[in-house]
C-alpha cells in the first residue's frame, strides 16, 4: 500500500518538475505554485513513504550545503535587508530544486522530457516576448518572467545549449518520445534560439554562448560542429541585421563600434566599472568580508558616503548588483558565499573533466552541463549575478547532469 501511494506521489513529483520547467521564463505565478507545490509533494512524499534517511553527504550534495548554510549566516547576521528573504528563497529553491532531481533516480527518457519542456517553454516565451515587442509593451525581446533582457539572454543560452545537446548526440531514448523524437524538431528549435539570443542582442551571453561552442568543437575536435557554429551564427547575425530594428538588436554592434573606433567604454560599461569599483570599496572596509551583506542586499550600499577618483558616472543613481556574479556574492555572502559558490563550481569541472578523460562526453547531459555551468559563469564575469530564473534553470540542467553519476543512483527506482 505504501509503495503504490509512494508510486504516485513520485509521479506527481516528476510532472510538477516538468510543468515548472514549462513555465519558468514566461509564467511568474505558476512557477511560484510549482516550486511551492512541488516541495508540498516532497514533504508529504518523504512523510507517507517513510523515506527521511540520513546518509553521508557526497561532494555535490556537501557544497550544496555549503551554499545554502552561507547563505543562512548572511542572513540572519545582516537582518533586516532591503529586499527581505528574497535571497535566502532564491538559494533555497535552487538547491531544494537540485536536490530533488539529483536524488530522484529518473530515467534516461524522464530526463529528456524534462529537456523537452525546457524547450518549449523558451519557445512559447520568445513568442510572447516577441508579441510584446509588436504591441509596444517593451522595447527589446526578452522573456515575460526572466528578468530584463540581459537575463533573458542568459537563460536563453543556457537551453540553447541543451537543445544542441540533445539535437547534436541523438540520444537512443528520444526515439520513445512523441512529437520531439526527430532530430529535425531540436535542430529547428536551436536555430529559433540563436536567432533570439541575437535580437536580445546581451554582448555578455552572446559571448558566453560563443565560448562554450568553442569548447564544444575543441572537445569533439569535428570540423563539421565548426560549419554548424559558425554557420548558424552566421545566419543570426544576418537575419538580426536584415530585419527592421524593431527589437533595438542593433544596439550590441553600435556598442562594439563604438569602442572599436573611439577606444573608450560606451555609458554601460562604464556603468558597468563603477558597480565594480563600489563593490570592492565596499568589501575594502573591512566589516563584512566573512558573511558580506546579506544576499540580494548590494541596493542598501550607500555610495554617495564614500569617495571616488575619478568621480561616478552614475552619479547618485540606484543600485542593484556589481555587475560581476563573483563580485557581487562576496560582497553580498562575504568569503563563506563565494567559497561555496566557488567549491559547487569546482565540483561540477571535476566531474566533466574526468568523463573528459575516461571518454564518457558523448552524452547530451555533458553537453548540457558545460553550457549550463559556462553560460552564467562567463557571461556573469561582468554581468548577472547567480539568481533568479536563469541560475535555477542551470541548477535543473546540472543536477540533471551529475544524477547518474551520484552514489546509488541505480539502485533507485526511475
Amino acid at each position: 500500500m505504501i509503495g503504490a501511494w509512494s508510486e504516485r506521489f513520485a509521479r506527481i513529483e516528476y510532472a510538477l518538475v516538468c510543468a515548472l520547467a514549462l513555465v519558468l521564463p514566461t509564467l511568474e505565478s505558476p512557477k511560484n505554485l510549482a516550486v511551492f507545490l512541488l516541495l508540498l509533494t516532497w514533504v508529504v512524499h518523504r512523510i507517507v513513504a517513510r523515506d527521511v534517511v540520513l546518509r553521508r553527504p557526497d561532494w555535490v550534495e556537501a557544497s550544496l550545503l555549503f551554499i545554502l548554510a552561507a547563505c543562512i549566516l548572511s542572513t540572519v547576521f545582516n537582518w533586516p535587508l532591503v529586499n527581505g528573504l528574497k535571497g535566502l528563497k532564491d538559494t533555497l529553491v535552487q538547491v531544494f530544486v537540485f536536490w530533488l532531481i539529483y536524488r530522484a533516480g529518473y530515467s534516461e527518457r524522464q530526463y529528456l522530457i524534462i529537456a523537452a519542456m525546457v524547450v518549449a517553454g523558451v519557445l512559447i516565451g520568445l513568442g510572447w516576448g516577441v508579441l510584446e515587442v509588436a504591441q509596444g509593451r517593451r522595447g527589446q525581446l526578452q522573456f515575460h518572467s526572466a528578468g530584463i533582457v540581459t537575463q533573458s539572454a542568459l537563460y536563453l543560452g543556457i537551453a540553447l545549449a541543451t537543445t544542441f545537446a540533445v539535437a547534436w548526440t541523438r540520444p537512443v531514448a528520444l526515439s520513445g518520445i512523441r512529437m520531439v523524437r526527430h532530430p529535425a524538431w531540436w535542430w529547428t528549435a536551436a536555430v529559433m534560439m540563436v536567432i533570439g539570443l541575437f535580437l536580445m542582442a546581451s554582448r555578455g551571453a552572446i559571448l558566453a554562448v560563443v565560448v562554450t561552442y568553442v569548447i564544444y568543437a575543441l572537445v569533439t575536435g569535428r570540423r563539421a560542429l565548426w560549419s554548424i557554429i559558425l554557420g548558424a551564427m552566421g545566419l543570426a547575425v544576418v537575419l538580426a541585421l536584415i530585419l527592421p530594428d524593431s527589437f533595438n538588436q542593433s544596439r550590441w554592434l553600435t556598442k562594439t563600434r563604438e569602442m572599436t573606433s573611439t577606444g573608450r567604454l560606451v555609458a554601460a560599461d562604464k556603468e558597468r566599472v563603477d558597480n565594480w569599483r563600489i563593490a570592492i570599496a565596499r568589501v575594502a572596509q573591512g566589516d563584512a568580508v566573512i558573511v558580506g551583506i546579506g544576499p540580494r542586499n548590494f541596493a542598501s550600499i550607500d555610495h554617495t558616503a564614500m569617495s571616488f577618483d575619478p568621480p561616478l558616472v552614475i552619479g547618485s543613481g540606484r543600485l542593484n548588483h556589481a555587475h560581476n556574479l563573483y563580485l557581487n556574492k562576496l560582497v553580498e555572502e562575504g568569503i563563506l558565499g563565494l567559497a561555496a559558490l566557488l567549491l559547487f563550481f569546482g565540483v561540477v569541472i571535476s566531474r566533466l573533466v574526468r568523463d573528459w578523460r575516461r571518454g564518457e562526453w558523448l552524452d547530451w547531459k555533458w553537453f548540457a552541463g558545460v553550457g549550463a555551468l559556462t553560460i552564467p559563469g562567463v557571461a556573469g564575469l561582468f554581468g548577472t549575478p547567480w539568481y533568479q530564473e536563469h541560475a535555477l534553470l542551470a541548477m535543473m540542467i546540472l543536477a540533471i547532469y551529475l544524477a547518474p553519476r551520484s552514489p546509488g543512483h541505480a539502485a533507485r527506482p526511475s
